[in-house]
């Protein structure tokens, strides 16, 4: 098994790309530290991931909250002996022209898209440090690509490559990974307004034919995650359809 009783900590576990991962990756033998805004979806993930034959602790946190994310993450990595891997799929998709954007609507999306990814590495760093461990974190075609109405977003998401970029250089000589993947259009409930109103416009732009789906996103996670990725550090990994050719 790929990650047999590895810990693994995922950020917006309970729903789309953050829960098929800790399914997949439950699947293989992981224990799933889910971490996420509301307890309903993480308990129907754990039950899931249960289910696939691996075991799970879950806590809710507004990752937008340093103190909150230290606490939970101090909290998972105490019950389950440590952490190994952090999968950071958390994040929220608000559309809001530039010009038209409060700094309400800026702040909250930097927050959580970014901000939350610190709170979320800065709390679990020694532990995964300790276990000589790895991190993905989901970025989007959107950081390279543009997006009109996602301008917060797309920054953020960008902001996240470069951060994982050096950490890759800083953290490399310690035994630490840390690569992104940079999923195209996703089915998600995250998207399923987006996706809506765009559907053949989506389509005709892909050449694989079809939107994608958590599971193709998860895969991709699951392999940089892993030690069949061991020299591969500091990249990003395009699962976009072919959307984005970068």
């Amino acid at each position: 098994m790929l990650f047999e009783n590895k810990k693994v900590l995922i950020t917006g576990a309970g729903r789309g790309i953050g829960r098929q991962t800790a399914i997949e990756m439950a699947k293989e033998g992981a224990v799933i530290l889910g971490l996420g805004r509301t307890a309903g979806p993480l308990e129907e993930m754990a039950g899931a991931g249960g289910a696939a034959g691996g075991k799970a602790y879950i806590r809710t946190a507004d990752i937008a909250s340093y103190e909150q994310t230290d606490e939970a993450v101090c909290s998972l990595a105490e019950a389950a002996g440590g952490i190994d891997i952090a999968v950071n799929c958390a994040a929220i998709f608000e559309e809001a022209l530039f010009t038209e954007m409060t700094p309400q609507q800026w702040r909250r999306t930097v927050s959580i898209d970014l901000d939350g990814v610190y709170n979320v590495l800065h709390a679990a760093m020694p532990f995964i440090i300790d276990a000589g461990g790895s991190v993905v974190n989901v970025v989007s075609q959107d950081a390279f690509y543009g997006c009109p109405g996602y301008s917060h977003y797309s920054a953020c998401k960008a902001a996240v490559v470069g951060l994982t970029r050096t950490l890759a250089r800083e953290l490399g000589p310690q035994g630490v990974r840390l690569n992104c993947v940079a999923p195209g259009i996703t089915q998600t409930e995250m998207t399923m307004e987006r996706i809506a109103a765009g559907r053949e416009g989506y389509l005709e732009k892909l050449p694989v034919g079809h939107i994608g789906q958590p599971e193709e996103i998860a895969a991709a996670i699951v392999f940089l995650a892993s030690q069949k990725a061991s020299y591969i550090t500091g990249q990003v990994l395009h699962v976009n359809g072919g959307m984005y050719l970068g």
